[in-house]
């Protein structure tokens, strides 16, 4: 008995007990009604720990002859059949305000990302941090087009930021200063990867020019077509050593410092245009003497009375391989000149426009040239004259092409590329 009544007391419940005993006991006592089963009552200060389950029978919870109270804490007991319990499943708790979103993982939103127009980039931008991050990525910035737009202080450093390789900014609006704020740090401390950059028409102040070009040292292509420059400016162009394209058509500023460091450092130029920069003759003739032997084409138009036969003689012994050459308005010119062109074997086109002085009968020498298809004559000769030269040089065709394409990163109405390569990731 006492072993039982220990057990008992183990479980937290009393003995049962008959009507019979003495209302003193310590256990709970029973109506006659009641079935004796091991389901006992527990009085209200006995201490249960909670259990997993919940037993809701409805013999006990429900049973209106009890005498006993009715507390849920204390109607905890042994399964008697499955369907007795009612099973406590853990709530899962949801971070508020997460979405569909902002649970993909970064692979797929930034997948997902290189579909979308630059403007809608940077509104995406602003959704949440996650999303931020991601878009400062260097593979949705590689190629971006800002032609016609205006920049205000900071934006193109903030661009530049981004890791930019192929940059086209034609006739675009920038104010100086490029960096301020926290990309003044990168100004001070990062590099540039910019490779192909188009400012062609730009308004840009030289000192912002020179902020940008201090911190490239890896250009393939440039162009600077009707931009101020200065000997500073020049001088980080001559920093970048790969350069292969060079525009500075109507460029002004270059002086013969200007030069040196672009001519004596960039020399895997193949393509050169300094067409109407106004240099002086010394100016050119350093460039006939130092311009390097890679130089495949080549822009000295519209420098009038600065060249002459002198220049071009010795243009010809520096660069042999040239098979683009514009010399058009340059008035002093004369036969001398033609015939040293006849020494340029590789000669594809060539254009003398408004070289007056070049007397019509040298023209013929022209037909020496084994791979000349295009020749450019415009003002120099009359109709029957013209037609006359045309057959004798056979397939040469005449005053075709009255705009030199050399260097130039956009011809005609391709504008959504810069020397062939794509500025707009989307197109639409």
């Amino acid at each position: 008995m006492d072993s039982e009544n220990y057990m008992y007391k183990e479980l937290g419940v009393g003995p049962l007990t008959d009507n019979s005993q003495d209302s003193n006991s310590n256990s709970c006592p029973l109506k006659t009604s009641v079935e004796k089963t091991p389901a006992t009552l527990i009085s209200d200060n006995c201490q249960v720990p909670d259990a997993p389950c919940v037993m809701a029978t409805s013999h006990l919870v429900n049973n209106s002859n009890s005498s006993s109270p009715q507390n849920p804490r204390i109607l905890k007991s042994l399964p008697q059949r499955d369907d007795d319990f009612i099973r406590r499943r853990k709530k899962v708790l949801c971070r508020s305000g997460s979405s569909l979103a902002e649970l993909l993982p970064d692979l797929v939103l930034l997948n997902i990302f290189k579909y979308l127009p630059k403007v809608v980039l940077t509104k995406c931008a602003q959704v949440c941090k996650k999303w931020q991050r991601i878009m400062e990525s260097e593979c949705l910035w590689k190629r971006l087009d800002l032609g016609n737009k205006t920049l205000t202080e900071g934006v193109l450093g903030q661009i530049l930021n981004r890791g930019v390789v192929v940059l086209r900014l034609t006739r675009a609006e920038i104010s100086s200063p490029i960096y301020t704020g926290p990309t003044s740090v990168f100004s001070s401390t990062k590099l540039s990867k910019l490779q192909y950059l188009d400012l062609s028409i730009a308004n840009i102040s030289v000192q912002g020019l020179g902020e940008i070009l201090a911190k490239c040292h890896d250009l393939r292509k440039l162009s600077l077509e009707s931009c101020d420059v200065d000997d500073a400016v020049c001088s980080y162009i001559g920093e970048n050593k790969q350069l292969e394209v060079l525009n500075m058509c109507m460029t002004r500023g270059i002086t013969d410092n200007g030069l040196m460091p672009i001519a004596s450092n960039c020399r895997k130029l193949e393509s050169l245009n300094l067409a109407w920069t106004g240099l002086e003759q010394h100016s050119l003739m350093y460039l006939s003497l130092c311009l390097p032997e890679s130089l495949l084409k080549l822009n000295i138009s519209g420098f009038r009375e600065n060249l002459t036969d002198e220049e071009v003689t010795q243009l010809v012994k520096t660069c042999p391989n040239l098979i683009t050459v514009d010399l058009s308005d340059s008035s002093l010119l004369t036969e001398n000149s033609v015939n040293a062109i006849v020494g340029l074997k590789s000669l594809e086109h060539l254009s003398l426009t408004r070289c007056n002085r070049i007397l019509p009968v040298s023209l013929y020498s022209l037909s020496n040239l084994p791979h000349l298809s295009v020749l450019n004559i415009y003002g120099m000769l009359p109709d029957g004259i013209l037609q006359h030269l045309s057959d004798a040089l056979g397939k040469v065709a005449i005053n075709k092409c009255p705009f030199t394409k050399i260097s130039r990163p956009t011809t005609g109405i391709h504008r959504t590329s810069i020397w062939g390569l794509r500025v707009r990731d989307n197109p639409l």
